[in-house]
Order: structure tokens, then sequence, then C-alpha cells
């Protein structure tokens, strides 16, 4: 049984991935919706109540079963994408309260790491696609949560280079179809055949459909190409948006009165990104909720969430990843609280005394530690 798609974990991250993409894609560019998610599902398990149903609504599941999806990706990785998902502490430096959160099994557990530890990790679970780790990782660091997510593809015949610059497809190296979707209406779409089982559709809306209902489109027919029925485009017999439609007539042998012949052009592409995650949806909510196991001294913690991204198409395959990371660091400076001040003034208007005192710096001179060297005696009255 696919206790994923039985429990609605698929349609949950979906309609995350949906929202993420709007925050994070305003410009050109690549992020890892399922990246953020496995974050907020690992935070909701352990969350306060108020706190819980928040995420619990964001990640569109209980907590039991939003922990349960993350150990279960986990615990049978898809053969084209390796995942991984770690809780690095400083739990001496934690509240109590921090020893009685349990990750899944399959979540890497530990201490944490420097930042060559930390930028190592990342490289060695995307294959080298990220070489650094998306926070700083200091002394003041005191918790991180970090997903790891990558994927390299062929296609399975690589597509036409062309002399503009884009590639080409026709119907033995792609799939070509125009669907109808709610999110913006008709579309194109072209998905090259690939030698493993994730695929990747590109989508085409109308030139006047904004882009967060273009990208809300491409996560249906994401769904389309993962239902167990077969994704069916609508018929096309005259021009569209982004197609073209020429009639020939010529004798073939064959039992159909009609033969289509798709073709496409793509553009070959590359995006590097670094998001600011701390207003996408779920993390301010979970980053709260991470910040209460730092001790009252060293707040207001300080917290951050970022994704380290990067994805390339090219006429032989496609390869992204993505390092998702929250942190928690305590306070750099004092906390500001509310004391009593007591104002007090010393005049040396007086005959006062002065000495001149020799201390050890290390650098030299211990020897002389303590020693007086110079005293004076100071009348501020005798003047000149």
């Amino acid at each position: 049984m696919d206790a994923t798609r039985d429990s609605g974990v698929a349609q949950a991250i979906r309609r995350y991935a949906v929202r993420f993409d709007e925050h994070v894609l305003r410009r050109p560019g690549v992020g890892s919706g399922l990246g953020a998610w496995l974050l907020l599902a690992l935070v909701a398990d352990q969350a306060e109540p108020a706190d819980q149903a928040a995420l619990e609504d964001v990640v569109g599941l209980g907590a039991p079963e939003a922990r349960g999806a993350l150990a279960a990706l986990l615990a049978d990785p898809h053969p084209a994408v390796s995942a991984a998902v770690a809780r690095w502490a400083d739990a001496a430096a934690l509240t109590e309260d921090f020893a009685g959160w349990t990750v899944p099994e399959l979540v890497e557990d530990g201490p944490l790491p420097d930042q060559a530890g930390a930028d190592r990790w990342a490289r060695e679970r995307t294959d080298g696609l990220i070489e650094r780790f998306p926070l700083q990782v200091d002394d003041l660091t005191r918790l991180v949560l970090a997903s790891a997510l990558a994927t390299r593809i062929s296609w399975r015949m690589p597509l036409d280079e062309l002399d503009d610059g884009g590639l080409g497809t026709d119907a033995g190296r792609a799939r070509h179809a125009v669907v109808d979707t709610e999110a913006a209406g008709r579309v194109g779409i072209i998905a090259p055949t690939s030698t493993s089982g994730l695929a990747v559709v590109s989508v085409i809306a109308d030139a006047g459909v904004p882009q967060a209902q273009v990208l809300a489109a491409a996560h249906e027919v994401g769904a389309l190409l993962s239902s167990p029925r077969m994704l069916r485009g609508v018929p096309v017999t005259e021009d569209g948006h982004a197609w073209t439609v020429r009639e020939r007539r010529e004798v073939r042998t064959g039992f159909t009165d009609v033969v289509e012949e798709w073709s496409g052009w793509v553009p070959a592409w590359r995006h590097t990104e670094d998001h600011d995650l701390g207003a996408a949806p779920g993390f301010a909510t979970a980053l709260g909720s991470l910040a209460r196991y730092v001790p009252p001294l060293e707040r207001p913690a300080e917290t951050e969430a970022r994704q380290s991204a990067v994805a390339a198409y090219s006429a032989t395959g496609f390869e992204a990843a993505a390092v998702t990371a929250m942190g928690v660091r305590a306070a750099g400076m004092p906390q500001e609280r509310e004391v009593l001040v007591r104002e007090i003034h010393l005049r040396l208007d007086r005959p006062h005394a002065v000495l001149a005192v020799a201390l050890d710096t290390g650098k030299g001179g211990a020897a002389w530690h303590g020693l007086p060297v110079f005293t004076a005696w100071v009348d501020p009255a005798a003047r000149g």
C-alpha cells in the first residue's frame, strides 16, 4: 500500500509548494517547496499547541501524520532523488525541554558541526551541486535543522541543440500536450522522457496569466502526470497562445484518419538561488517554536531560515539540488530589561594620588606584573 498516497501527503505537499513558489519565485530562479515542507513537518511534531495548530494548517496534515510522512519519505527513498534531513544541537546550552524532543530514526541527529562541517554536509548530500551551507554556524549557534534534496537524470534521447540556442523535441524525445488547468486555463506542456522515474515538465500559459497562477498550473500538471489516470490533453485543431497548427494530406498506412506529429522548442537554462525564508509560509511560526529552547539568559534568540538551490536543464538531462536550513542562535548582545538605575557622581577636585602599575598582558614582561612603576600626587588647584 502507498501510505503517502492514501494519507494525502502528496496533495498536502503540493498545496504547500504552490504557496512556497509564489513567495520565493518572484523572478527567474529555482526553489524547493518540498525541502521547506520537510523541516516544517519536523518542527510541527514538537511545537506547543498554538504553534502546532498553525503549522498543521500550513503543512496540511496533523503533526503525527506529518512526522509519519517525513519518516516514510526517508525510509523509502526515490531512486532518482537523494534526500536527507538533519537536526544538530548544542544540547548542553539548551533548556531541559529539548531533551524531550525525539526525531524520526532516519533524521540525522547529532552535535553542531562547525561551518566547514556544515558546508561539507551540503556538498556530500547534494553530490557537489551545492558547495556551501546556507546558514552561518558559529559559537552562538544553538540549534540547526536542515534538509537536502538532489537529483541528476538523463533524457532517454538527447534533445536537439538548435542553431538559435534552444533545444528541439519531437514525439520520440518528449511528451507534448495542451491541457486545461484550473489555475491558468489552457497551457502547453513539454516533458522529455527520462531514464529514471522523475518527470521534468515545462508548462506555458497565456502571456496575460500572472506568474503565480502559472506556477500553480504546473503543480496541477504534475498531479496529472502522477495520477493513475493517463494525462489527456485537449484536441488541438487551431493555433493557440504558444502553439501553431499546420495541416497537410499524404498517403500513410494505418487505421486512423488523423495523425498528430508533435514537436517543441525549450530553452537550455541554469539557475542558482539563495532564498531568505524568514517570511515564507510557516517559517515564522516554526522559528518562534524552536527559539523557546534557548535559555532565558540568552534571549531574545536570533533565528534565520534560508534555502540554497540550483537547477540546470540541458540537451542531455536535468540536475537540481536544494539545501534548506533553519537556525537558532543565542543573543549576541545582553538583553534589555528593567533595572534600578542609581546615579553616582564622583568629583576629584581636591589633591589626590595617581599610581602607574605594570600588568602582564601576555606579550612579554611577565616579571613586571603588579609592580608600581610610577606614582604621582595631583592638586587640581596648583596649575602650571
